[in-house]
């Protein structure tokens, strides 16, 4: 019962993920480089941190397979995200990426159940926060 929720909530992170993305991609003409090293640096940490979590809880045995996948999660977010301003932003997107990839399944091999409710809300409230500080632009 426990393995299909965990599952519905790492898909959840990619579809917030996307939704943000293309709000801010509409008014990314608006986005200065502070902001824009803002949303690359908490994007891709959330989403390190919190797919590292999932993912290092779900399978402590594969934790080298597991480092990888995070970090190449981590890493393809913050460039993403950085993308929507200058070169500048998203080598900041992917620095702090490999941080939280790196980070992300360290803590998901200690985890149990309140962490996974910890990383999802840091998730959401991650990408929400962005796009609430675009509109108070």
């Amino acid at each position: 019962m426990m393995v299909p929720f965990i599952w519905i909530l790492f898909i959840s992170y990619f579809i917030v993920a996307t939704g943000s993305y293309f709000y801010l991609r509409k008014s990314r003409n608006l986005i200065s480089y502070h902001f824009g090293m803002n949303i690359a640096m908490t994007a891709s940490g959330a989403m390190g941190i919190s797919c590292g979590v999932i993912l290092g809880y779900q399978f402590p045995m594969y934790y080298t397979e597991i480092i990888i996948l995070t970090l190449i999660i981590a890493i393809l977010i913050g460039a993403i995200f950085g993308a929507l301003v200058d070169y500048q932003t998203m080598v900041t997107g992917i620095s702090s990426g490999i941080m939280s990839g790196v980070m992300g399944p360290m803590l998901g091999v200690a985890a149990d159940l309140p962490m996974l409710i910890v990383s999802t809300l840091l998730v959401f409230l991650s990408f929400s926060l962005i796009c609430f500080s675009l509109r108070s632009l």
